[in-house]
């Protein structure tokens, strides 16, 4: 599997979101307490220092682009890794394109520039719940991506069967937030952002046990047995 373009794409993000903290250099005042976080009302409740504020997201930006491009050296099942691809690049992509966007509303909003920054980072986020929850139910097991629980982890039907009801769940959620943000704002889209997870959570749990329990191939462990 060819990392090269997720890597210069990767390059290229983090290129951008220097240009972005370089232009917040000169925009914004020297001593400015730039907001990084909001409560659910758009408060601001979180305040970082210019340095810091400019510097946080490249720097988280680098650390996950090592780990995504380590991670097929490091996964156990490296075979299924590959087999789960889509997955493997929409969660990288997804995770940068995320952090990106939070980076700009971010730094355009310490520089006095009027953005509504909930309205995008709700859509961002809703966007990848939709993308990784089409490509969960396509993949296979493995220890970093996907409903990774005892029983998903050595039954591939529970696997399978959980990661495509939860990624159901990620894809209904992610459309119920855009919808909900649209008819009542802010608070619901968050309300049903937590109930829909939450309920996605609950139903591969159980989904993955149920189906675990129903495999007549499955791994008990018995190998560990002395």
């Amino acid at each position: 599997m060819s990392l090269r373009t997720p890597l210069i794409v990767s390059f290229l993000l983090i290129a951008a979101m220097v240009a972005i903290s370089a232009w917040g250099w000169i925009a914004i005042p020297a001593h400015a307490q730039m907001v990084t976080h909001w409560d659910i009302y758009g408060r601001p409740n979180g305040y970082m220092s210019k340095t810091f504020g400019l510097l946080t997201a490249p720097i988280v930006a680098a650390v996950l682009i090592a780990f995504f491009a380590l991670l097929p050296r490091i996964e156990p099942r490296r075979a299924n890794l590959l087999a789960s691809r889509k997955l493997y690049f929409a969660s990288w992509y997804g995770a940068l394109g995320v952090l990106g966007v939070v980076h700009l509303m971010v730094v355009l909003n310490a520089a006095g520039v009027p953005v509504d920054i909930n309205r995008w980072i709700l859509v961002a986020t809703s966007l990848l719940f939709i993308v990784l929850g089409n490509y969960m139910g396509k993949s296979r097991s493995n220890f970093f991506m996907g409903t990774r629980l005892p029983w998903t982890l050595s039954s591939e039907l529970a696997w399978n069967m959980a990661n495509r009801l939860v990624g159901y769940g990620f894809v209904i959620t992610g459309l119920a937030i855009l919808l909900a943000f649209a008819l009542e704002g802010l608070t619901a889209a968050l309300l049903v952002c937590m109930f829909g997870l939450t309920v996605s959570v609950v139903v591969g749990v159980v989904a993955a046990f149920v189906y675990w329990k129903r495999d007549a191939n499955r791994d008990n462990g018995d190998s560990f047995h002395e």
